[in-house]
Formats: C-alpha cells, sequence, structure tokens
C-alpha cells in the first residue's frame, strides 16, 4: 500500500513538474511573440514616418519650385509689359499729344494688369505652399499618432499579460513595470486619422 501512495506521489509530482514546465515554456513564447510583434510594429512606425517625412521634403521642394517659377513668370510678364510701354510711347510722341496720351494710358493699363497678374499669381504660389506645408505637417502628426497608438497597443498587451500570469510581464522589459505604459487599453480603437482639406 505505501508503495502504491509513493508511486502515486510520484507521478503526481512528475506531472506538475511537466505541467510548470510546459507553463514556462509557453509564456516565453508568448513574452517573444509580443516581443517581435512589438518590434515590427515599431520598425513599421518608424518607416511610416520616414515615409511621412521624405514626402513633406519633397512637396516642400516642389512649392518652392513653384513658388520661384511663378515669381519669375511674373517679373517676365512685367518686364515685357514695361517694354511694351516703353515701345507705345515712343511710337505716340511723333503722333502729336493725342495718340501720346492715348499711348500712355494703355500703357498703364498693361502695367495694371501685369501687376495684377503678378500678385494673383504669387498669391496662388503662397496658398499652394500653405497647403502643402499643411499637409506635410498632418502626415507627420498622423505618424506620430500612429507611434503613441502602437505603443499603447503594447502597453495593454503587457497589462492583459500581467493580470492573466502576475509578475511575468514585469520581465518582458523596463517599458512593462512602469505604470504610464500600463495605464489604458486600446482593444478594439480605432485610429482616428485627421483628413486634409486644403482651404478655398
Amino acid at each position: 500500500m505505501v508503495e502504491i501512495v509513493s508511486a502515486a506521489e510520484r507521478a503526481a509530482e512528475e506531472l506538475r513538474a511537466d505541467a510548470e514546465a510546459q507553463a514556462r515554456e509557453r509564456v516565453a513564447e508568448g513574452d517573444r511573440a509580443a516581443e517581435n510583434r512589438v518590434r515590427a510594429a515599431q520598425e513599421e512606425a518608424s518607416g511610416i514616418v520616414r515615409q511621412a517625412e521624405e514626402e513633406a521634403a519633397r512637396l516642400q521642394a516642389e512649392a518652392e519650385k513653384a513658388r520661384k517659377d511663378a515669381a519669375d513668370e511674373a517679373l517676365t510678364i512685367v518686364a515685357e509689359a514695361h517694354r511694351t510701354a516703353e515701345k507705345l510711347v515712343s511710337d505716340a510722341e511723333g503722333e502729336g499729344s493725342k495718340a501720346r496720351a492715348e499711348a500712355e494710358q494703355r500703357a498703364r493699363g498693361l502695367i495694371q494688369d501685369a501687376s495684377a497678374t503678378a500678385d494673383g499669381v504669387r498669391s496662388e504660389g503662397m496658398e499652394l505652399v500653405s497647403n502643402l506645408r499643411e499637409m506635410a505637417d498632418s502626415l507627420r502628426s498622423n505618424a506620430e499618432r500612429l507611434l503613441r497608438d502602437i505603443q499603447r497597443i503594447h502597453a495593454s498587451m503587457m497589462s492583459d499579460l500581467d493580470r492573466v500570469m502576475p509578475g511575468v510581464a514585469g520581465e518582458g522589459g523596463p517599458e512593462a513595470s512602469t505604470p504610464s505604459s500600463r495605464s489604458g487599453s486600446v482593444s478594439g480603437e480605432e485610429l482616428d486619422v485627421p483628413e486634409f482639406i486644403p482651404r478655398e
């Protein structure tokens, strides 16, 4: 009878040891899987931030080029208008005071039109630059918000793991043990991505 009890106790001890080993192995696998997911998410977020910054730089360069081209075009229009006005005035001087007055009036009209055109082109260029800068700010804000959401998801996963296996989540790294990394849960939360709408 004593041998049967001893054998049963040994079998129970072996089963308990096997169960603990399996539990430790599953916890370790869970930790590794969580770390891999977080690492992949952080790398993806970093890539998105880099792409957003590169796109913002490209848009700013294009906006600067568009502004310069618009300014050059406006200067060309004004210079051409001045040349045309001077020619008209020169030709009108030989035809008398009436013709000269008409030529001067026409020249002033051309200069005013050219100035108005230049102002319009410059205004459109500045509006384009402003819209592109707002788009760049929106892209950068979205990338930073995505990174914060990923960090909150990581904190939530570590908090859930800590509730299931107390004391185990603390071994995942410094972030798992800080109060700020365990606060809140974003389970089922949708990312709030603001829509960029250029001004009219």
